[in-house]
């Protein structure tokens, strides 16, 4: 636990305990990846997932990193909030390499650039998709099935 101590004082009251085996940090856009280093060095080897939040009023997106550390079985989120209107952020691979496949939903499904992933331009689910990315708030669901599917019609059974 002294590795938590010692986070929790460089990151001076930034680090909250949510619970006993959560921490949330959120950090400015410049200092994410330097953030995820230091709980890289710090005993958080796994990153458990990386993904978005679209605060479309807020005009923002909200990453996510979950990090875990076996050592003192403790989860951690990053966050950091980019804009909507510059949705871009620096790969992280060079710290966890399982991130590249993270990146690439974010890009496929938010529209979130990735500088430094070569695979985040690439389809990955959705090939040909020539629509909004399908998790941004603006994205109509409903208009999109009506548009690109034959409406069904079921009947309804009561009994």
């Amino acid at each position: 636990m002294k590795r938590i101590e010692y986070l929790k004082r460089i990151y001076e009251g930034r680090l909250i305990e949510i619970n006993p085996k959560r921490l949330l940090i959120t950090v400015p856009k410049d200092e994410f990846i330097s953030a995820l280093s230091t709980f890289k060095v710090n005993s958080f080897n796994q990153l458990t997932f990386v993904t978005a939040v679209d605060w479309i009023k807020e005009s923002e997106f909200e990453i996510v990193a979950n990090l875990y550390s076996r050592e003192n079985r403790l989860n951690v989120f990053v966050k950091t909030r980019i804009s909507r209107d510059n949705a871009e952020i620096q790969t992280i691979t060079s710290i966890y390499s399982v991130a590249k496949k993270y990146e690439v939903e974010l890009a496929e499904m938010f529209g979130i650039k990735v500088v430094g992933n070569e695979d985040a331009g690439k389809p990955f689910l959705l090939e040909n998709w020539k629509s909004k990315p399908p998790l941004r708030k603006e994205f109509d669901s409903v208009a999109y099935a009506a548009e690109h599917y034959e409406a069904r019609h079921v009947e309804e059974k009561n009994d």
